[in-house]
């Protein structure tokens, strides 16, 4: 049997830097608009609010189209390269332009101009994303080297993603004049950092697959398609569980850990947050080389089952670990169980390009870039309701912002309702369904022989 194609490890690394163009592009939302445009521009944070939301709703909605174009897109220069090209540029562009309102414009036209360039700004998220998770699937035919392509990918995010977290410090530092000045600056910065790291990858990554889909399938039809591979389901219900328990926890986790358990000092609880990031950042570092040795030691089905028992652990043990007066135990629980939650990602990472290989002996199709989109709908969507409802949350608690830390006993028992029971009753969903995933590496072994001698004769017939 001949020995499954991997690129190699400076290929691999070349495209893992255009992660970095993938966190810059989601740093706004991420970091930067909440604090600026309401302690900066004025604009009312309801209004943040909805321009934070409706341009993850925008785009989750066309999120898969651009995925199945891209996988039916024939140019010389390949089907991704080109989203990479005009998504990195467009949205550097617009990363600058949308700092640049008057401070004196009324709510609605601030508002305005921030919604509209928002949706543009993460279209082109969405778009560069895809396209790049999706090139990355073509690296390696190996079940185990797949699991090393995602982990690079992940330690050039977190390079990114660790200095994110100062952005919003150095636009606050007195030389600029103002957090709006040290913003318009910054984002020059980051506009460099997103093109160039875009320019390594299109001038480094080779497609292998660029010529697969000869014949066009509608787009209903092959969405059809994606949902009847089974483990494709499996991991969408997966995501949307641990989506439940992570996303509707972190608003409120805020409250939790700043009122509850760090008597109102934000300036600690952030410091937690900050330390909790390095902590992740070396995390990623060490995922690289331990990668390939975790996924022929547990395999991929036994990564992602114990991952989610160690999740749901991890969630059963917040109310002890949130204690009043007790900071550096919530850090112990942070660091401990988001190192561990760190592998469970990248085995879920790693495992589309396996859903990608099923899929293909299935249809004769290469779906990188629709799996990638229809994956990406349900995170957006999800995500989007979840910030809603966590803000609605915190308000049903009875949280009042201008009476600090004198809450009422009552409020902060309801936040740690509300932010606790969700967490633990996913995380036990999300463990159940990993039970029923059924991919393993003896039978990619058996799909990677078939479709090479499936192509060996697609070969020999040409």
């Amino acid at each position: 049997m001949s020995t499954a194609y991997s690129a190699g490890d400076r290929t691999i690394h070349l495209w893992a830097v255009g992660a970095m163009s993938d966190y810059m592009l989601f740093v706004a939302f991420n970091a930067l608009i909440l604090p600026i445009f309401t302690t900066g521009f004025g604009l009312d944070p309801r209004m943040v609010g909805w321009a934070l939301t409706l341009p993850r709703i925008t785009d989750a909605l066309i999120d898969p189209l651009l995925g199945h174009f891209s996988d039916n897109l024939h140019t010389r220069w390949g089907r991704r390269r080109p989203f990479l090209a005009v998504s990195a540029v467009l949205g550097a562009g617009m990363l600058m332009l949308m700092w640049w309102p008057s401070p004196d414009w009324g709510e609605m036209a601030k508002f305005t101009w921030l919604l509209v360039t928002s949706i543009v700004l993460y279209i082109c998220y969405g778009m560069y994303s895809m396209s790049h998770v999706a090139l990355g699937y073509e690296l390696s035919d190996d079940y185990h080297v797949r699991t090393k392509v995602m982990a690079v990918r992940g330690l050039y995010f977190s390079i990114t993603a660790m200095a994110g977290g100062w952005l919003y410090w150095l636009a606050l530092r007195p030389q600029f004049g103002g957090e709006i000045n040290g913003i318009r600056w910054i984002s020059v910065g980051l506009a460099a950092v997103i093109i160039g790291a875009a320019l390594v990858t299109i001038r480094s990554t080779r497609e292998r697959f660029q010529d697969a889909n000869r014949k066009h399938v509608p787009l209903l039809p092959a969405i059809r398609a994606t949902l009847r591979i089974r483990p494709f389901v499996i991991i969408l219900l997966l995501r949307i569980a641990h989506t439940l328990s992570v996303s509707l926890y972190a608003s409120i986790g805020f409250f939790i850990g700043t009122y509850y358990v760090c008597g109102g000092d934000k300036s600690l609880f952030s410091s937690l947050s900050g330390i909790n990031g390095v902590v992740g950042f070396a995390t990623a570092f060490a995922l690289v080389p331990l990668s390939v040795w975790l996924s022929r030691r547990l395999g991929k089905r036994n990564g992602i089952i114990s991952g989610f028992a160690i999740v749901l652990l991890g969630a059963a043990a917040m109310p002890l670990c949130n204690q009043p007066g007790m900071p550096y135990l919530l850090l112990a629980h942070m660091i401990l169980f988001g190192v561990l939650a760190a592998v469970l990602n990248l085995f879920m990472s790693s495992v589309m390009p396996d859903i990608c290989d099923l899929d293909e002996l299935e249809s004769g199709e290469r779906r990188e870039g629709l799996f990638s989109a229809v994956m990406s709908f349900v995170s957006k969507i999800e995500n989007s309701l979840c910030i809603l409802l966590s803000s609605y949350l915190v308000a049903w608690s009875g949280f009042d912002v201008a009476k600090g830390v004198e809450q009422p006993p009552e409020v902060l028992t309801n936040l740690l309702w509300y932010g606790f029971a969700p967490k633990i009753v996913f995380s036990a969903v999300a463990l159940a369904l990993a039970c029923y995933f059924p991919i393993t590496a003896a039978m990619m072994e058996d799909v990677r022989a078939r479709l090479e001698q499936r192509r060996r004769a697609a070969a020999t017939a040409t």
